[in-house]
């Protein structure tokens, strides 16, 4: 019997929908954790939940700890499908648990805790399911590029204020080289021990010895204020050319000839934005990789064209110019909006062909299958 946790994520109706299909008895538990590395509260439910049934498997989309430990302690198997780069966790040292089976949608981060000893680690492209958005009708939000998502407005201008000037320059260079990087992340390589001691002695001086940040939090941070000025440059260049619709519950008074929708809802409104809007722009955030991200199947799934920047697992699977878009730079991206603006036609067909790639190749009944014949091996 499998226990399938689910909480405020994506791609779970598309998970039910497989192991119906595949006939395979689960349960559902559904709650929402405060925090996914403490909390015992739900620790509690959880684990009286699990030793009250005759449970093999726990599923979940993204990696908790706290499940990880109580599946630990009663034997059974964790499966885990994660769409989040970077983990969104504090106790990196729960992935070695035992009982684990982490399946990562971007090959260079399954790659890197495979090699940091997660014998857990695994890597599987994520999935989409045309039927979950099917029954969404089309509404009036035409325009000609809408971009649904986060403008990642990070902190990184609040931490600026307790650096000195030497150390803020330091940390444009990094912003600047990962600008210029397609399809790569650089900014954990970029940013030593030496440059994190240098950037935390000012914090220290600043707040009398109270704040400094670590590694992964100054790296998630960059990441966070490099993929938002790339959005805002994008978006702030195309409404200048044309009718760019936001849907984000960021705002930005910058940005003052484009349309802001307010959030879409992901099983609501989501899947009309993406079928009404000409072309959908996805600027992936830049600590993912290699991975294809959700944002990009989910479009494809519910028949939309889109336009994205490459991502080399993307290529494994799809053909620019035939069932996606791919824009290598700021300058082919504009031009590749122009272009295929004026291409109805091409781009109807570029939609279609993804469309079909997506329901022949990334279903979640295969990816249902697949995870748990890896967790059944052992």
């Amino acid at each position: 019997m499998i226990l399938f946790y689910q909480w405020n994520a994506f791609m779970q109706r598309g998970m039910e929908n497989a192991l119906k299909r595949l006939n395979i008895e689960y349960e559902v538990y559904y709650d929402c954790a405060r925090d996914w590395d403490s909390d015992n509260e739900f620790a509690d439910k959880f684990r009286k939940r699990i030793t009250a049934g005759i449970y093999d498997v726990v599923i979940s989309v993204n990696f908790m700890p706290v499940i990880s430990d109580i599946c630990n302690d009663c034997s059974v198997k964790y499966v885990s499908w994660v769409y989040d780069s970077p983990l969104h966790i504090r106790r990196l040292d729960t992935l070695k648990n035992k009982c684990n089976y982490i399946f990562f949608f971007d090959r260079a981060q399954a790659d890197y805790y495979l090699a940091d000893g997660v014998t857990g680690a695994r890597h599987l492209a994520l999935a989409a399911d045309p039927d979950v958005f099917a029954g969404v009708n089309t509404g009036t939000y035409d325009c000609d590029v809408a971009f649904l998502g986060q403008l990642y407005k990070s902190e990184y201008q609040d931490l600026c204020r307790g650096l000195s000037l030497y150390s803020r320059g330091y940390l444009e260079g990094i912003i600047a080289a990962q600008s210029q990087i397609n399809g790569g992340y650089i900014i954990d390589e970029m940013l030593t021990a030496d440059t994190l001691g240098l950037v935390n002695a000012d914090f220290l001086k600043a707040s009398k010895g109270r704040f400094s940040v670590t590694g992964r939090e100054l790296s998630y941070t960059l990441a966070k204020e490099t993929t938002g000025r790339q959005r805002y440059t994008a978006l702030a260049l195309l409404s200048d050319r044309c009718r760019v619709n936001v849907y984000s519950n960021d705002m930005d008074g910058r940005l003052e000839k484009a349309s802001f929708c307010g959030y879409a809802d992901y099983y609501d409104k989501m899947p009309a934005v993406f079928r009404s809007s000409k072309i959908n722009l996805n600027i992936s955030l830049c600590t993912i990789q290699t991975g294809i991200p959700l944002r990009v199947l989910d479009i494809m799934a519910c028949g939309g064209f889109v336009l994205t920047n490459m991502q080399p697992e993307l290529m494994e699977y799809f053909i620019p110019g035939e069932d996606v878009a791919v824009y290598e730079d700021m300058k082919d991206m504009i031009a590749k909006v122009q272009f295929y603006l004026e291409h109805e036609e091409l781009r109807k067909r570029i939609a279609h062909n993804g469309y079909l790639k997506v329901c022949e190749m990334f279903r979640f009944d295969d990816r249902i299958k697949y995870m748990l014949e890896i967790a059944d091996e052992k």
